[in-house]
């Protein structure tokens, strides 16, 4: 035995020594750069992809001459693009023969996907969970005729990280419109942000309203069901029938 273990037996003492280990500090890897996917040579699997879930041709275009949508090289994905100003700082990929729906590594999800408005100097926000949901959503509004112009938000999920990172740079918003999913999940992201921006300071000049689809889990079920309608009554004069 030790000679600490022998002492203690000839004393007769029992009490149990503990000697201080030190343990070896666990590695931590560095994050991971964020950098953009490769683009594709063209867009042509993005444009099938969204057109056929009803995108027209024009918030496509814009979204690509902005630098906000785009063709993965290696993955043929639409790759949504967030800026801070015309720095990327954000990435999505969406499939467009699948339901692949990941962060690009090293994201800052602060800076999610968002599409200005057509006007500068506008004060509303649209906030939504999916990239898809945005421009699902322009083209209710453009379908229905309605005049709303404003930010359109995709948090990438239910998180309001974007949103309060948002409203925190464009101080000028007044009102926002929360247009989550339909859903168990989506309803109780909805509450969770109205309860934080309510108790936040900062945001006391907002005007929130709750804004789900009218149709379907979210805009790109209302979008369908719009666009079904159309096949059916082709010279109906369509009006907007709900609010921002």
């Amino acid at each position: 035995m030790s000679f600490v273990s022998a002492v203690q037996t000839l004393v007769g003492d029992t009490t149990p020594i503990y000697q201080k280990v030190s343990l070896p500090k666990p590695r931590v890897s560095p994050p991971r750069p964020f950098k953009l996917p490769d683009p594709n040579r063209n867009n042509d699997r993005v444009y099938a992809y969204l057109r056929g879930r009803g995108i027209g041709k024009e918030v496509i275009n814009r979204c690509i001459n902005a630098g906000l949508l785009y063709e993965g090289a290696r993955t043929h994905r639409c790759v949504f693009v967030g800026k801070d100003g015309n720095t990327p700082k954000f990435a999505c990929e969406r499939g467009t023969r699948d339901d692949w729906k990941k962060d690009v590594t090293g994201s800052d999800k602060r800076f999610s996907f968002h599409l200005p408005p057509q006007k500068a100097g506008r004060t509303g926000l649209a906030v939504f969970e999916g990239a898809v949901d945005v421009l699902a959503h322009y083209e209710v509004c453009h379908l229905k005729e309605s005049k709303w112009d404003g930010t359109r938000l995709s948090l990438g999920g239910t998180s309001s990280a974007a949103l309060i990172s948002f409203l925190e740079r464009n101080p000028q918003i007044t009102s926002v419109a929360l247009c989550l999913d339909n859903d168990e999940p989506g309803q109780r992201a909805t509450k969770r942000i109205i309860d934080e921006l309510y108790n936040d300071q900062r945001f006391s000049h907002l005007r929130v309203t709750v804004n789900p689809a009218p149709i379907g889990k979210d805009y790109g079920d209302t979008l369908k069901e719009i666009q079904k309608q159309n096949e059916r009554t082709p010279n109906r004069h369509h009006q907007a029938d709900f609010s921002i």
